[in-house]
This record gives structure tokens, sequence and C-alpha cells, in this order.
């Protein structure tokens, strides 16, 4: 469960995942020089493909850890909330505050919650297609993306549910019981960032703490009515719960991503088209 959850919320020290990300760069281009010797091209496209994934990651992973040694105030303001920072980048760090795919409202709260303005969620609908068109015409143009969730039933896009292009397939793949493990993988991020905003006596705190609480209350054993939120309490009954769905949940998610791996890069990106029944839709309008 830790190794799951610890991917989701960057349990992980940044260190480290930056290690294990140089280390998978590595064995991408080793493969890419063998399918060059080899002159296979498909070999060489996924190697290739890889190869961005991974350094776009890496980018991110080292902003990250340069933010992470800041002083300790500046932690709490982190560097992309920062006046003058695009819809997108603020979409992008509040996603990967989160962890997990998720709504255009919530992503809004959160950064009300950690910079004092709101951005209107009707906006992401429009930046959503905005992301699509310029990623189409140029997806090397920017190491992320913000691209929809995609469901592991129809392969299709989820577009009330936003994501980043950087993260791995599964990740963004919703299931059956994603929308409950995702919803208590937030309440975890949430409660971390809460814990470390009340240690260094941020401002922010509270507004945090009243975006937890939604997501607390709703977990047996997380907190108790009119009482003060505790970060550790809820991240303990969230584990708890996450044992019980997490190896079902992740177990559809890779079968799903197994289905559409083969599939080209803007399918796994934004899914596969929606197959319209030709001879239902005559029925319905008549």
């Amino acid at each position: 469960m830790e190794e799951y959850i610890g991917c989701m919320s960057r349990a992980l020290p940044l260190a480290d995942q930056l290690t294990r990300n140089a280390k998978r760069q590595q064995d991408a281009y080793a493969e890419l020089m063998k399918a060059l010797g080899a002159v296979d091209q498909a070999g060489r496209e996924r190697a290739q493909a890889k190869i961005a994934e991974l350094t776009a990651e890496y980018q991110r992973l080292s902003d990250a850890l340069r933010f992470s040694e800041l002083e300790a105030r500046e932690i709490a303001t982190p560097r992309a909330r920062k006046p003058g920072k695009p819809l997108r980048e603020l979409a992008l760090d509040a996603l990967d505050d989160l962890g997990v795919p998720s709504a255009p409202a919530l992503i809004a709260d959160l950064t009300a919650a950690l910079t004092g303005t709101r951005p209107s969620p009707s906006r992401f609908a429009s930046l959503r297609r905005d992301e699509e068109n310029a990623a189409r015409r140029n997806l090397a143009a920017r190491p992320a993306w913000i691209v929809p969730a995609i469901s592991a039933a129809e392969l299709t896009a989820i577009p009330r549910l936003l994501t980043s292009s950087t993260w791995s397939l599964e990740r963004r793949i919703i299931g059956s019981r994603s929308m409950r493990t995702d919803s208590l993988r937030i309440a975890i991020s949430l409660a971390h960032r809460l814990a470390h905003l009340r240690e260094i006596g941020a401002t922010e705190a509270k507004s945090v703490e009243r975006l937890l609480f939604p997501f607390a209350r709703s977990i047996p054993g997380a907190n108790d009515t009119g009482q003060p939120i505790d970060p550790k309490r809820v991240t303990e009954a969230v584990g708890a719960e996450l044992t019980m769905l997490e190896e079902a949940d992740l177990a559809e998610r890779q079968a799903a991503a197994a289905r559409l791996s083969s599939s080209s890069t803007v399918f796994k990106l934004w899914g596969r088209p929606v197959m319209v029944d030709s001879k239902a839709a005559e029925r319905a309008i008549r």
C-alpha cells in the first residue's frame, strides 16, 4: 500500500524520485541504442516517447526539489502560486498537490486556499480544449499538458476530471472504485499539507482545513464532529480504508492501461474516440 500511496502523494523523498527517474532514463536510452542498432523503428519510437515522458517528469521533480529547499515560509507559498502565474500552471500545481484526477472546482478551491484568489471553474473547460489543440499541433512544446482522465471501461475521456500528461497512464485512469480511492488520496494530500502549514504557523492552514473537512467527514474515524482536524488521524483512517480498496482499484487501472498501451500517444493522452451507435441515434430522434 505504501508504495502506491507514495506515488500518488509524493511520500518518497524528491531526491529518491529523481534518482529513480535518472535510472529509468538510462534504461530508456539503452533501449533506444538497441533499437537504433537493430533498425527497429517501432522500438525506437517507443524509446523516444519514454525518454520525452521521463525528461518532463525529471524537470518537474527538479523544480519541486529546488522549491523544497527554500526557507520554511517560502514553502507555504509554492513557487507556481506566486502572482502572475498562468491558469494552466496553477492547475498543474494544484494537480500535483492533489495527486489524482480532480474536478475543476476542487482545483479552484485549492488554488484559493493557498493564494487567496479562486479562478472560476468554468474557465477550465476552455483551458482543456486549448491545451488539446496546442498539444496536437506540437506535443513537445511544453513539458506537461492538462489532459482529461480516462475511463477504465470505455477508454474514452472523462472531461470533468483533469490530470497531468506527465502522470503514468494508470494514474490517469478512472475505474469503478477510483472515485472513492482518489477521494481518500486527496484527503491524505490535504492532511499532509495542513500538518506542514500548521507547523510553520501559516495563515493558509485554516483555508486548507476547511477544504479537507468534507473529505475527512466522509471517512469513518477520521475526525470528531466540532473538533479541529487531526492530520495524523485522517491519514491513519484513510490507510485503513485504502487497504480494503486499493488492490482491486489498482488492478482495474492497470488492466485498462494495458489495453490502451499499444494505442497512439493521442489516444493515451485524450482517450479513444467516443463511438456513436448510428442506429440507436436514429431511433432516439424519431
